[in-house]
């Protein structure tokens, strides 16, 4: 977050400086105004100035570092040389802006002591300060860092609006206070937790809307600022009609549509969970599927991330026929992605609306795009096993363990041997129920099937004639 995005003037104070126009507070009437020292005048005449003209900003600074050695550390040219030496620092090809902050600190300071400054001249050094610590703090990833940071952009802040005139704040102003107490509010993150600090949010806030007063056509930040603002105060239903005002001025926002959408699936989580109103949470789901809907049709949101989102609310509500109608076009045309376990969903939705054979087909699909999967084998042969089509079972099952089973190999041959033990089957049987003894947890399960199978084999061989039928 660069706040200091253009080259600042320092010709022009060095220019001011030769004229003895530096900023200085004026003393009483007897004495005269506050000027550099004759020495410092010479070295900024001679050396400063030239270095600057051609932009010369590492000689700046050496410049101004030895006029720094020479003057008393709490003097006006010291207090001057810092303010110059911030300039320097950021007009550099690479600004230092930590080394800038330091330099407005000391100038700071011994004005805090000397009181050289003038009000105009003490609030242009708050500001700046303020806005550097701010950006400082902002960009570093060390919390302790990043609270001291926050402090003095405060300090400064609060300093700078305790002294200035309230009606001659500018909109950039009044964002750079709103941005400020809006960051803070939020809280540092530690530990990859943040907890809000609600009072802080509460001033941002009235400091948003003092910008949202500010123009008869306020900035964008001030709206998106407020919206933030009222979510992290949990004020959910505001933030929504908010972004509904929005989006009525501004429908090609893609931002607000996937905060709009967030916000009732939000709502409708905490109508659910925690006030436990099925009613309540069935509209907001329905408000997030028409907030999807009305986003793509201009474009927006259509994601296959989306797009399954949209299939998930559909599925909440009980539309599962339009579930599943656009889960089966996104898998097929690319909308959604057409991964295994979406297929397989696709699959035990029709399923669960009795469509059997529909699932079947899904499942098919899905082999064909995975074709090394056993697991869509062993769930074809599960429905149609289900529909007491136990030979067509049988078939993918066959399929499903000549491609390595399913996460759980014993599962499918255990599977294979029930169905082949039931269509009479034995010598198929027996193989499987063997294969699935070879792993523990399914040993006494094929234990079972080989005595079933071994029992059914004596029952027929003890019939009558099935010895002359053997011979």
């Amino acid at each position: 977050m660069a706040l200091f995005r253009k080259p600042l003037p320092l010709t022009a104070l060095l220019a001011a400086a030769l004229a003895g126009a530096i900023p200085g507070r004026l003393r009483a009437a007897d004495q005269e105004p506050l000027q550099l020292t004759q020495d410092t005048q010479d070295v900024i005449n001679e050396e400063v100035r030239p270095e600057s003209e051609a932009k010369q900003w590492d000689k700046v600074l050496v410049s101004l570092d030895k006029i720094l050695a020479k003057v008393p550390a709490d003097s006006y040219d010291a207090c001057v040389m810092y303010l110059l030496r911030f300039q320097a620092h950021l007009n550099l090809p690479k600004p230092d802006f930590q080394a800038g902050l330091e330099d407005l600190d000391r100038r700071l300071a011994i004005d805090d002591q000397h009181h050289y400054l003038n009000k105009k001249d003490l609030q242009e050094t708050l500001v700046p300060i303020s806005k550097l610590a701010y950006q400082e703090g902002a960009t570093t990833k060390d919390p302790k860092a990043q609270k001291a940071y926050y402090d003095k952009a405060l300090t400064a802040m609060d300093r700078w609006l305790k002294g200035v005139d309230m009606t001659t704040l500018t909109q950039d102003d009044i964002q750079l206070a709103a941005s400020l107490y809006f960051t803070v509010g939020q809280g540092i993150e530690i530990n990859g937790e943040q907890k809000t600090d609600m009072a802080m949010m509460e001033k941002a806030l009235k400091w948003i809307d003092m910008g949202l007063r500010a123009a008869a056509t306020p900035r964008d930040v001030f709206y998106q600022l407020k919206i933030s603002a009222l979510f992290q105060l949990n004020r959910l239903q505001e933030g929504y009609e908010l972004l509904e005002l929005r989006l009525h001025d501004k429908p090609e926002n893609k931002g607000y549509w996937q905060q709009l959408a967030f916000t009732y699936l939000q709502l409708a989580s905490n109508a659910s969970e925690k006030l436990h109103d099925d009613k309540l949470a069935y509209s907001y789901n329905v408000r997030a599927i028409i907030t999807l809907e009305r986003a793509q049709k201009l474009g927006f949101l259509n994601s296959p991330k989306d797009n399954m989102n949209l299939v998930t609310l559909y599925f909440t509500v009980g539309q599962y026929e339009r579930a599943c109608q656009l889960l089966d076009t996104g898998l097929r045309n690319g909308a959604i992605e057409p991964s295994r376990q979406n297929w397989e969903l696709l699959a035990y939705s029709y399923q669960q609306q009795h469509q059997d054979l529909r699932a079947v087909q899904t499942l098919e699909d899905a082999a064909k795009a995975f074709p090394e999967s056993g697991q869509l084998e062993y769930q074809i042969a599960q429905v149609y096993n289900g529909m007491d089509r136990e030979k067509d079972a049988l078939e993918h099952i066959k399929i499903c363990v000549a491609k390595g089973g399913t996460e759980k190999p014993q599962v499918a041959w255990l599977f294979y041997a029930y169905l082949a033990y039931d269509l009479k089957q034995y010598d198929d049987a027996t193989k499987a129920a063997q294969e699935a003894a070879k792993y523990p947890e399914a040993a006494k399960d094929a234990a079972k099937m080989l005595d079933a199978i071994k029992a059914s084999q004596q029952d027929i061989n003890n019939r009558p004639g099935a010895a002359a039928q053997g011979r």
